[in-house]
């Protein structure tokens, strides 16, 4: 019984059971055509951004330039019910969570405050071809 004790903290510190490992939960990504009326505000638009509903409780989709585009996962590193909201749905800078007052830049998905300054924002693939994008 001794030697459970031992080998307990050991077998958890091996499978990842700290808190603070930053786990974001995902969820499918997606594909969206940027000529579509309610994507123009993306479509090589710098600083435009747009909340579409894919991933895990959304994903926010940013034109960084000309024909490159970010997407974050909006659930909260620090607790993963959450779903953060941008500063402008429109022309975000800051994703920030409502609960814990989480808040990260959306450029490269830093931790800025907050319960989850340990933690960057899960940051989904995208890829363009033509007008479509993909996420994933």
């Amino acid at each position: 019984m001794r030697r459970l004790w031992v080998i307990l903290p050991l077998v958890c510190l091996l499978a990842g059971c700290n808190p603070e490992r930053c786990n974001t939960p995902i969820g499918q990504g997606g594909e969206i055509d940027l000529t579509a009326p309610e994507f123009s505000n993306l479509y090589n638009h710098v600083g435009g951004t747009l909340v579409i509903n894919c991933g895990y409780k959304g994903v926010l989709v940013r034109c960084v330039g000309f024909s490159e585009y970010v997407a974050f996962e909006c659930a909260c590193p620090h607790d993963h019910e959450v779903r953060m909201e941008p500063d402008d749905p429109r022309a975000a800078v800051l994703l920030t969570c409502p609960a814990c007052g989480s808040r990260f830049e959306l450029s490269y998905g830093n931790p800025l405050e907050g319960a989850a300054t340990s933690c960057m924002l899960y940051q989904y693939r995208t890829a363009l071809d033509g007008y479509r994008l993909s996420i994933f």
